[in-house]
């Protein structure tokens, strides 16, 4: 019974430990995504846009998440980075092959003849 206490301790620990570990990322991408954010800003031109850059219509939350996922890319070993991209690649090609065999078979069929009727006019 200790033993299983004992178990269920450190599960609890390791539990713990990775979602201290998973909020440190998010306070990491939130401050990553405002420094881009800021950097940003810097890097309109004086005359580049008329309207001044509306950052509002962008969610917090949004940023975060964008800021998390680059924080990963950055992370991810080059060569598993390639490997997606390659992947992700094929994924493409083959949603472009579907979506031109889909408009091949939409163009190469035989519309319904339409039947025309004489309406008499008065």
């Amino acid at each position: 019974m200790a033993d299983e206490r004992d178990h269920l301790n450190e599960v609890r620990a390791r539990v713990e430990a990775a979602h201290e570990a998973a909020e440190e990322l998010v306070r990491e991408a939130h401050r990553r995504a405002e420094e881009a954010s800021r950097e940003a800003a810097r890097d309109v031109p004086p005359r580049g846009w008329d309207s001044p850059r509306d950052e509002t219509r962008i969610a917090p939350e949004l940023k975060s998440l964008l800021a998390l996922l680059e924080l990963a890319r950055s992370t991810v070993p080059a060569e598993i980075s390639q490997q997606l991209a390659e992947a992700l690649r094929h994924l493409l090609l083959a949603l472009r092959a579907l979506i031109d065999f889909y408009l091949e078979r939409l163009e190469t069929t035989p519309r319904p003849a339409r039947t025309v009727e004489d309406i008499p006019i008065e």
